[in-house]
């Protein structure tokens, strides 16, 4: 009996494994969100995510929230890339200044997700908004660590070597990762 009440919290609390794959939020069904954002306890993210805030500037409110979203378990992973992705995808201004750390956290935590998911976005767009986006915050981020003013736990060649060891064994994000990394290397080729 203890083991059926352990599989079935188990399978309740992890609705959005796949054949051992990670589902993106997108992926999921009305079900599967509500689940996860019922086991989120950060307030910051439910409230950003029902657009209750909105991004308007380099704030405590927007660091703790990119906080949170670099920290949260891999139960979350689904809501807090989708989180960031939402912000990357609107930074401008004091806000850019300072999301290409986050970036370049959350990156190394889920390399191959991430990685994976610009395969993905490929097949949906030509022409890669996001993998673009990201590439410019890592590009500027690894920048300002190279010339010191960075406190970034990674250099440039760390990182690199995470993303490729991620991208090993699959063809298709191999080759994503190569036209990401260009990309890293023209945003800091446009730093100087």
């Amino acid at each position: 009996m203890k083991a059926f009440l352990l599989f079935l919290i188990i399978i309740i609390l992890f609705p959005i494994h796949s054949s051992g794959q990670m589902k993106y939020w997108e992926d999921l069904n009305c079900e599967q969100k509500e689940d996860i954002l019922n086991v989120c306890k950060s307030v910051l993210i439910k409230d950003f995510y029902y657009e209750k805030f909105t991004l308007s500037s380099d704030n405590d409110n927007i660091h703790s929230l990119l906080k949170d979203l670099v920290t949260s378990n891999d139960t979350m992973m689904s809501l807090s890339f989708f989180l960031l992705n939402r912000i990357i995808s609107k930074s401008d201004g004091a806000l850019s200044e300072i999301v290409g750390k986050y970036c370049v956290e959350y990156f190394a935590l889920h390399p191959k997700f991430i990685l994976t998911y610009f395969n993905k976005e490929k097949a949906v767009n030509v022409k890669q908004p996001l993998l673009k986006a990201y590439a410019g915050f890592v590009g500027y981020e690894l920048y300002f660590k190279r010339e010191g003013t960075s406190n970034l736990k990674y250099s440039y060649e760390s990182f690199k070597e995470i993303l490729n060891s991620a991208s090993q064994n699959n063809k298709e994000t191999e080759e994503t990762f190569k036209g990401f990394w260009k990309l890293v290397d023209e945003a800091i080729k446009n730093m100087n």
